[in-house]
């Protein structure tokens, strides 16, 4: 048996989509199956490898139709969850993590993913990748360095794995194909799927992934040393986005709050904001100090004369539903604590990159010449960024990638730039198997000002099972329940166009354009 091999081989800060609409568009077809055996049978499993704790049959509630609900161990702590519904609809559905993972199965955003995946007839699978964030916050699991092997990749495996055993033990048979789906952490974990192992997943759909993990985390501590040493006040995110929109707006032909690529923008924040009087520090302009953090910002990073990872694409800066800017608890602290970049950067280097030094390695004292090359070997670990999909390809895997171009979280340019590799080694055929969505306006996997409710897991079934590959999704803006805006999302590099008549907010009026 292919997991008990596998096992012993030693080698998501958001939700998983834009909005919970997943398999909306979509009707399950062919027939329903029903279990062989019962519930309770699947304890029987258990092995030198595997324990399962529990095996216990769900009664149908309103949110979700009876399923077997099963727990399982994976040594050495990797706790798994399976969900067998009573009418299975022949497929298997994965779905990732946030963050640094960790998450309880209760969690509420874990719970109607699972819940909306039953109730579609899907078998559903989730793992914790090896460690409880209750009782090892943030990174300071990776101090084990089998649980930072499990995190980065293995974890993902052996979930597959075992919830493919036990779905043939159930029914009798195996599933006629499997889907994986996850955003930020969890779209670096499908990369890892696709790259790692390419058997796994029949379809993968990928939001916003932090696939440039070590990338990520030295660019973020770069930024906000400079954010440290000169702060960028909260009070003059509204002028920073303000200018930013002026300039990046209309460059697609239309003003309509959304930047559809702000790579054609060429925003300097030198050049494009206000600056203040030498020695004064108005609420109406940038000091010197201040314009300096925004270029390291904006700006590519180096690293001994190299690059190392790409500036900070311009649009998060804009205020969201909330009312406040993307970069409050990102870019900046927010009310709550330290911003994500920060509290990201410093978990990684303490107990990631550099546990043996003391005292403890600080964003304060990074070095952006010599600390990325002193933590290279991580990327063997957690990066997903090996264009040769080429394994993938040949059994007729399809991924589905979609990025927020006002991501405030992880960098847009990250993910079109894989893309972009991606085509370059795979060439001409990437398109069949690999398609690439960017979202104008959208923040992290979700909300913003742009078009983030949509649903990609629909056209990615039909991709795997019908041979359609999607041109385009429908995308809408909702606003206090109701429907403001239609978009379609094109498969890059085309982007939606303006026909030139008709209601800026109807997507009948967008054609996918190369641009």
């Amino acid at each position: 048996m292919r997991f008990l091999i596998a096992v012993f081989v030693t080698v998501t800060l958001w939700g998983q989509t834009s909005r919970d609409v997943r398999f909306r568009d979509w009707k399950a077809p062919g027939a329903i199956v029903k279990p062989g055996i019962a519930c309770s049978e699947l304890r029987s499993l258990t092995s030198i490898e595997l324990s399962i704790v529990s095996a216990s049959l769900m009664q149908a509630t309103a949110d979700a139709p009876e399923h077997c609900r099963v727990s399982i161990l994976i040594a050495p702590e990797i706790n798994v969850e399976v969900n067998l519904p009573a009418a299975w609809n022949g497929r298997l559905y994965m779905f990732g993590n946030g963050g640094w993972a960790g998450e309880s199965f209760d969690a509420a955003s874990r719970v109607a993913t699972r819940a909306r995946g039953l109730t579609y007839g899907f078998a559903t699978a989730a793992t914790d990748t090896g460690h409880s964030a209750a009782v090892e916050a943030g990174a300071s699991f990776a101090k084990n360095r089998q649980k930072l092997l499990d995190f980065g990749f293995r974890s993902l495996h052996v979930t597959a794995d075992v919830a493919k055993l036990l779905v043939r033990t159930y029914y009798g048979q195996s599933q006629s194909k499997a889907y994986y789906d996850g955003c930020s952490q969890g779209g670096r974990q499908g990369l890892i799927l696709a790259q790692r192992f390419p058997a796994d997943f029949d379809g993968i759909l990928v939001g916003a992934p932090a696939l440039d993990s070590v990338g990520t985390m030295m660019a973020r501590a770069w930024w906000t040393q400079g954010i440290t040493a000169n702060p960028i006040p909260a009070s003059k995110l509204s002028l920073l986005a303000q200018r930013v929109y002026e300039k990046c707006d209309a460059k697609d032909g239309l003003k309509d709050g959304l930047i559809d690529d702000p790579r054609r923008c060429d925003f300097h924040p030198a050049q494009d904001v206000p600056r203040c009087a030498e020695g004064s520090d108005k609420a109406d302009c940038f000091t010197g100090d201040q314009i300096a953090s925004l270029d390291r910002i904006y700006g590519d990073i180096s690293s001994q004369g190299k690059r190392l990872f790409p500036g900070w694409p311009a649009g998060a800066e804009v205020a969201g539903p909330s009312g406040q800017s993307a970069w409050i608890g990102m870019a900046l602290n927010g009310p709550n604590g330290p911003g994500t970049w920060r509290s990201y950067a410093d978990n990684f280097l303490k107990y990631i990159a550099f546990p043996e030094r003391n005292p403890e390695k600080s964003i304060e004292s990074f070095d952006i010449d010599q600390d990325p090359q002193r933590a290279s070997t991580l990327r063997n670990i957690l990066d997903a960024t090996d264009a040769d999909l080429s394994a993938f390809q040949r059994r007729g895997g399809k991924i589905m990638m979609y990025f927020g171009w006002a991501d405030p979280q992880l960098n847009a340019r990250m993910g079109v730039e894989y893309y972009e590799k991606v085509v370059e080694r795979m060439g001409g055929s990437t398109g069949d198997f690999f398609r690439l969505f960017m979202v104008p306006g959208m923040f992290h996997c979700r909300g913003g000002v742009g078009t983030d409710t949509f649903d990609a897991e629909t056209p990615l079934v039909k991709w795997v099972e019908s041979g359609a590959a999607p041109e385009q999704i429908a995308a809408s803006r909702v606003v206090a329940n109701k429907v403001v805006r239609t978009r379609p999302l094109c498969a890059y590099p085309q982007v939606a166009r303006y026909k030139g008549t008709g209601s800026i907010d109807d997507a009948a009026n967008f054609a996918c354009v190369k641009p």
